[in-house]
């Protein structure tokens, strides 16, 4: 593949010499070809690898013992296990024999615990060989006794896990259940979100909004705008707001839903500060392309499908749905009723596929839920702000406000969820998905477009 890529990169030499504009477009076009060619083969190979079970010199079930770094911070499985995304370096046979490794394991410790990424950590446990769309190649389930924690790889995820142990001793003066979802939406820690809530944000179609994303990002950047908003200069704004989101993006976790977001915001304020187009699509797409050369195992997550289908689905499906509307909805509810039914109709094959179930009311949740939300993440950052200057003086009129907020969001999940989805059965869960993307697609491809294009209409 990279051998090919040199035809393109040589014609795109030459066209990029020329005079005429034209000619210089065609060969920025095949610069991207080859470009995407050189990322598809880099990509190719890394999965390759991967796929042969990286690089495990022993048997791995003469395995007894590995040691590792944590890639990600801990998850909770529905079982209410912990899942360790564990990059293996180290291993030991049954005979004592030491071996240097490089692959990727999935580790089920049973029980809830915590860790974070970055952490080194010793298994005392065999390996089983694990066929996945991830690229953990193999898995081991142990108990909490099993493992022995080591320090961290380097002392910026030293410093990272302080960060995030500051951020929970400061939202923990809210008060629980409230300080659970705070954290969830600041930080993407949802293990202690409680069941009932998750339940519902679940029944409504509303876990994206639970998923740090656009709208987490963008009120980030925007509180961090509103506060350097003295400096009086853009380029030193948004060169500090995007110092901070990176920041940020490294302190919740690579999460591809606020990648993608990050880099959309990044990308998108440098065009506008160079004077150049931002179109939304281009900025999805360039987001795209910097999440799989990153990582090629993240199209295969449910977090980068979702995340994607539902902003291309905004874009592009959400003018259509609400051109309908115009004139006979209030624009301040016809244009998210629009984007909410977009995002809907674009993910609806693979929430079929995946959970067998579709629930409508996430149409009308997302109108209730997101205004919420986005007040529960501005206070938030307010709390964070002043917990430090006078958090115990003013602790128990923010848990009061707090838990107020609280009610209300838990208050519209469970009145939500009480209306019917629809459900399908395992086995017709894939002509469903066929039908629900074929409809989708020539939705997409077949309805009239109208004057207004899609990018003014998203903005």
């Amino acid at each position: 593949m990279i051998a090919a890529a040199l035809v393109p990169a040589a014609a795109a030499v030459a066209l990029l010499a020329a005079d005429d504009p034209a000619l210089r477009r065609a060969g920025m076009l095949l610069a991207a070809a080859a470009f995407g060619l050189v990322l598809g083969a880099g990509s190719l190979y890394r999965v390759d690898a991967a796929l042969e079970g990286g690089s495990l010199p022993v048997d791995p079930a003469r395995v007894t013992d590995c040691t590792g770094v944590l890639r990600a911070d801990s998850m909770l499985s529905e079982k209410g296990d912990t899942l360790l995304r564990v990059r293996v370096r180290e291993a030991v046979t049954r005979g004592g024999i030491t071996a240097t490794a490089r692959a990727d394991a999935l580790v089920i410790v049973h029980g809830d615990w915590r860790f974070s990424a970055g952490e080194t950590v010793s298994i005392r446990s065999g390996l089983e060989e694990f066929a996945s769309t991830g690229r953990e190649r193999y898995v081991s389930g142990v108990n909490r006794e099993d493992i022995r924690r080591a320090g961290f790889s380097s002392p910026l995820w030293r410093l990272r896990a302080g960060i995030r142990d500051g951020f929970h001793r400061a939202i923990a003066g809210i008060g629980y259940p409230a300080s659970a979802l705070l954290e969830a939406l600041l930080i993407g820690a949802r293990e202690d979100v409680p069941a009932d809530l998750r339940a519902g944000f679940r029944a409504t179609g509303s876990l994206h909004v639970l998923a740090l994303s656009g709208l987490h990002a963008g009120i980030i950047f925007a509180f961090v705008s509103l506060l350097l908003r003295p400096l009086r200069h853009r380029i030193a704004v948004f060169l500090a707001g995007a110092v901070l989101l990176a920041a940020y993006l490294f302190v919740a976790g690579l999460m591809p839903s606020l990648v993608r977001a990050v880099v959309m915001l990044t990308v998108g304020g440098a065009a506008r500060l160079a004077d150049r187009d931002d179109e939304p699509l281009n900025l999805l797409a360039i987001s795209g392309i910097v999440i799989l050369a990153a990582d090629p195992f993240a199209a295969a997550t449910l977090s980068f499908q979702l995340s994607f289908l539902a902003l291309g689905g905004i874009l592009s499906l959400g003018p259509i749905l609400g051109r309908p509307l115009e004139g006979r909805v209030p624009r301040l509810l016809a244009a998210p009723l629009a984007a909410s039914a977009g995002a809907q109709a674009a993910t609806l094959p693979v929430v079929l596929l995946s959970f067998g179930a579709w629930y409508p009311s996430g149409i009308v949740a997302a109108l209730l839920l997101v205004p919420l939300v986005t007040v529960y993440l501005w206070l938030g950052l307010a709390w964070l702000v002043l917990f430090p200057l006078g958090g115990r003086l003013i602790g128990a009129w923010a848990a009061v406000l707090f838990d107020a907020l609280y009610r209300a969001i838990a208050g519209v999940t469970g009145i939500l969820a009480r209306v019917p989805g629809l459900t399908v059965a395992p086995e017709a869960a894939p002509a469903w998905a066929a039908a629900a993307g074929a409809a989708t697609l020539a939705l997409a491809l077949l309805a009239p477009r109208g004057a207004r294009s899609e990018a003014a209409w998203a903005r």
